[in-house]
């Protein structure tokens, strides 16, 4: 009897924990962070104490008690804290649908002996998250740095911290490819590609003896590559599952715009823009920085992107991610004031380029000698030049920049979805109405299929069970003949 346990990803968008057992394996797919559970406890500045390891986590519920979890947590955390460690883990395996914090970011808790598979562009993603990082967040995903560790002091008796790359230990993290079956004991397990709002995504079909389990991950059906999902459903229908688990992000809502309406939107506020554009979308979405891109190629400017999402691209240089290459013509490099502010001073006397490249990390370094690379300078003279992508983060770089009036902002990200994020809106339309950028533009579409889409697929798919995840509405999904909807409750075992 094949089973399923939730343990994230019920009655909320995201946070995907879910645990499937069949044949003697015990495989989770995804391994999600629950920003909802989160919010309910932590902010920018209340944060988990590193110390404790996974205890403050699992005391707010944010990862799961299991019976079994110290055959399944990092080991290090387990042992500073007191609680028990298991020689060997207790799950044989981890399957990541794509790199969204929802679904991803929770694997930093885990053993490194545990397998972790993920499309390969997946696995690349996650690589330039973990390096850009700067270290200080909870972004152990391809290499887990060992902490608590001490080390005789190579400067007399005594110990030291291990620190740095000195405490890194790979992972046993490997990349799939589009079709391919991986064998965990005696079940497979087939990586399908999807679209979503961002490169690498993937569902899954789990060939047990008792049949196929099915599960979507995230997925939408328009964007450049919508022809995945299209695929994964006639996959999913030929294996004739006995449970699909289904994500419902938008299961209350229509049809509606593409990612072609988003590139014809943000077209139309360029070609009517004198000066500098300003963008803000996510830094992953490899799919809207194409239809920036294509803008920008077709209105004679440049696309300028920060460092953290140059050194994306040059990641997924080679791999079949779509993205444009940093060479491109219609590519800049936007380097930005760090540190002591020096990139934008010219005597070398006085600050010559090794004191420069002190104000960055070593990561970023590589692209302050590109031809490509630009600063806030050269940007605010040729400001009908660019357009250019200032996140919420780097909205002081408006300071620098200065952008003239005739300047426009888009804003091509989601609406703000709770209190945290009206929060942040709101801070950014003070900062657009210091500079004289209000009224601003939006253009965005989702990264989910609509609720009519959903149901077609379910139809389509036809499943004898239906397990609906990653929604606030499981009540709407609308279920064919035949097929038995369950929808699940936390921490509870199906049997299918």
């Amino acid at each position: 009897m094949a089973k399923l346990t939730f343990y994230g990803g019920v009655g909320e968008i995201g946070g995907n924990k879910i645990l499937a057992e069949a044949d003697g394996a015990r495989v989770w797919l995804d391994f999600g962070m629950s920003f909802g559970q989160s919010n309910l406890y932590f902010d920018d500045f209340l944060q988990p104490k590193r110390y404790n390891g996974v205890v403050d986590f699992i005391e707010m519920g944010l990862l799961p008690e299991l019976p079994d979890m110290n055959g399944f947590y990092r080991q290090d955390y387990l042992s500073h804290a007191g609680m028990a460690v298991e020689p060997a883990h207790a799950y044989d395996a981890v399957f990541l649908s794509h790199a969204h914090a929802d679904h991803a970011n929770y694997i930093h808790f885990l053993r490194g002996d545990i397998p972790i598979y993920a499309m390969d562009v997946t696995k690349l993603m996650l690589a330039a998250m973990e390096e850009t990082s700067g270290g200080g967040s909870f972004c152990d995903f391809l290499n887990l740095k060992e902490s608590f560790k001490l080390r005789p002091s190579a400067r007399g008796e005594g110990l030291t911290k291990v620190k740095g790359e000195e405490a890194k230990v790979a992972r046993e993290f490997r990349g799939l490819s589009g079709g391919e079956r991986i064998a965990v004991g005696d079940i497979e397990i087939e990586a399908v590609p999807v679209n979503h709002s961002l490169p690498g995504a993937c569902g899954y079909l789990i060939h047990t003896s008792q049949g196929v389990i099915a599960y979507t991950g995230d997925l939408r059906f328009h964007g450049y590559a919508g022809e995945l999902t299209r695929e994964f459903v006639r996959r999913a229908a030929e294996a004739k599952p006995i449970a699909l688990i289904c994500e419902g992000t938008r299961i209350d809502q229509k049809e509606g715009p593409t990612e072609d309406d988003v590139q014809e939107k943000v077209a139309g506020v360029v070609q009517k823009t004198k000066n500098l554009v300003i963008a803000n979308y996510p830094w992953k979405d490899i799919e809207r920085l194409r239809s920036f891109h294509e803008v920008a190629r077709t209105t004679g400017r440049k696309l300028a992107l920060n460092l953290k999402q140059a050194y994306l691209l040059r990641r997924l240089e080679g791999s079949d991610a779509g993205a444009p290459s940093l060479d491109d013509k219609n590519i800049a490099i936007y380097v930005d004031r760090k540190g002591w502010g020096l990139i934008t001073k010219t005597d070398q006397a006085a600050y010559p380029d090794n004191v420069v490249k002190q104000d960055y990390a070593t990561w970023e370094r590589e692209f302050l000698e590109r031809p490509n690379c630009v600063t806030c300078d050269d940007i605010h003279r040729n400001q009908g030049q660019y357009i250019v992508r200032i996140d919420f983060f780097d909205l002081t770089d408006l300071v620098n920049i200065r952008p003239d009036a005739g300047s426009s902002y888009i804003w091509s990200k989601t609406e703000p979805f709770d209190e945290e994020a009206e929060i942040e809106q709101y801070r950014v339309e003070n900062w657009l109405e210091h500079f004289g950028l209000m009224p601003y533009e939006k253009a965005h579409v989702s990264g989910h299929a609509s609720g009519v889409e959903i149901n077609r697929s379910i139809e389509s798919i036809n499943p004898k069970a239906l397990f609906p995840v990653h929604t606030e509405h499981p009540e709407l999904f609308a279920v064919p003949k035949g097929v038995e909807i369950i929808i699940p409750e936390k921490g509870r075992e199906y049997q299918i």
